[in-house]
């Protein structure tokens, strides 16, 4: 089916910071007092460190405002970095003031601050030079001059709104971050519609301006989804363009496919028929917008899954298993009788994931297994040796309703995480090894999402009522479930060694 959004409710969970970087240089800071609604600078006080780079003489001033999106200015620290040497110069900021008076060398400098007990940081940026309008779109930092004996004004740090663009903070290299466990992971904030990564630190930063922003194998583009189009921003040159909008077609839930990275794969109808309970019928186009092709005319219960060959797609079709080879055209259905499988009439099957290595697939299958009640089960499929095993079974109460999102492997291929449905009153989160000797039941939860080296699994966990609660991770040494306290309305979306 279509993917559609859950809102969650949770708490923002600021990050504290408590180590300290060195002054370099010579500086003088002018302080205005909390409250000073003059505007009149004060004498500046010289502050000397052990390194000092020019005569006093000799030195530039740099004068600007401070700004924060609340209605106060928060205690914080701001950084002027000397581009060319490297040299950082930090000036500490009281609470309240709302202007900055500093003397450095000449020089090519960027201007970046970060609030005290926090991850949060602030810039002059080219949207500040801008206007910060809303037409300002490059938050990049903005490098301005430091010329001798000259005063510089309007370096003004308030842009807060691009949080992967400030430079890292000087804390961050001293001091791991407190989401240091789940580096790498890339989630979506629902409520500010936005993606977000947590960088090699710990600390989280925005990637884009809207949710559900899948990032590229190589890291350099987001697949995402607007108005039923797909589209593909580009992050290295902050662009971005619409895929699908010369089709009279519907696209969601679109994947990038690793082993063929000129194509991506995703879901499609018609526009006059519209998505209804549709899931779509399964898509590949290339890239640049050409080879746009439907596979079947008829629908889906999920979408479809590119094998790691780089050639051939696994999808479900009139509840029915088929495989569409790239290269050849050929489009042949998966013969599950012949790969070990009980077949009643009634047989129904749908969700399919390939292991990492392209040599098993897990198929959900539907059927009377043996004359009895109808099942559900998680089916793996060793396609060389023509076996099937389930890892699986359940009797689904009725009224559960929809199907079931295929199982997520773990990149080394030993596990697999998936969710049921009826099986107890909210989905159930569940993880099984491979071969089927092990299975552990995690509660009520549902996405999850394997970290690179298979040793964690994030998922979204439900409260009693069956509303999502919060963002939670396991590790494959104790599995206990550890809560995440990410942003209000966060779901997992990549993990990557990014």
């Amino acid at each position: 089916m279509k993917l559609k959004s859950c809102i969650l409710l949770l708490i923002i969970c600021l990050v504290t910071i408590s180590a300290c970087a060195p002054l370099v240089g010579t500086l003088k800071v002018d302080v205005m007092e909390p409250g000073d609604e003059s505007g009149e600078q004060v004498a500046p006080t010289s502050l000397e460190t052990e390194q000092v780079e020019a005569p006093l003489t000799h030195l530039g001033t740099i004068q600007g405002k401070l700004c924060y999106p609340s209605e106060f200015i928060p205690a914080m620290t701001v950084y002027f970095q000397n581009q060319g040497k490297g040299d950082l110069t930090q000036v500490p900021i009281a609470e309240g003031q709302s202007a900055y008076s500093v003397e450095l060398p000449p020089g090519d400098y960027i201007a970046f601050a970060y609030t005290h007990g926090s991850a949060l940081g602030g810039m002059y940026s080219e949207a500040v030079a801008c206007g910060l309008s809303a037409d300002c779109n490059d938050h990049s930092p903005r490098p301005f001059e430091v010329v001798a004996e000259q005063i510089t004004h309007g370096i003004d740090l308030c842009d807060w709104s691009a949080q992967d663009q400030v430079p890292l903070s000087p804390y961050a290299s001293l001091q791991p971050g407190p989401y240091q466990v789940v580096a790498g992971l890339v989630y979506s904030d629902l409520s500010a519609n936005e993606t977000w990564r947590i960088n090699q630190n710990g600390f989280p930063e925005k990637i884009y301006s809207q949710a559900g922003g899948l990032p590229s194998p190589d890291r350099t583009k987001l697949l995402l989804e607007r108005d039923d189009d797909l589209w593909i921003a580009d992050l290295t040159a902050d662009v971005e363009a619409n895929l699908t909008g010369k089709n009279q077609r519907l696209e969601a839930d679109g994947q990038w496919w690793p082993a063929n990275p000129d194509k991506i794969v995703f879901s499609s109808i018609d526009a006059e028929q519209g998505w209804g309970m549709s899931a779509g019928q399964p898509t590949v186009m290339s890239l640049d917008g050409s080879n746009y092709q439907a596979l079947t005319d008829t629908s889906s219960f999920w979408g479809p899954a590119p094998s790691p060959d780089g050639d051939t797609i696994a999808f479900d079709s009139g509840e029915a298993a088929w495989l569409y080879h790239l290269n050849s055209g050929v489009l042949e259905q998966f013969d599950t009788a012949g790969q070990g499988l009980e077949s009643p009439a009634d047989l129904k099957i749908g969700s399919p994931s390939w292991s990492p290595d392209g040599k098993e697939i897990a198929w959900w299958a539907g059927a009377s297994f043996g004359g009895g009640p109808f099942q559900m089960g998680l089916v793996v499929f060793e396609l060389e040796g023509k076996t099937a095993r389930f890892l699986h079974q359940y009797h689904p109460q009725s009224g559960s309703g929809g199907w079931l999102p295929p199982a997520q492997w773990s990149p080394d291929g030993q596990w697999l995480a998936f969710t049921t449905r009826g099986e107890s009153r909210t989905p159930e989160l569940w993880i099984v090894r491979r071969d089927g000797g092990e299975a552990l039941a995690l509660g009520a939860g549902a996405l999850p999402l394997w970290s690179p080296d298979s040793q964690q699994l994030i998922y979204l966990t439900y409260d009693p009522t069956g509303n999502f609660a919060s963002m939670s991770m396991v590790n494959r040494q104790t599995w206990q479930p550890l809560a995440l306290d990410l942003p209000p309305a966060s779901q997992p979306v990549a993990w990557l060694d990014w």
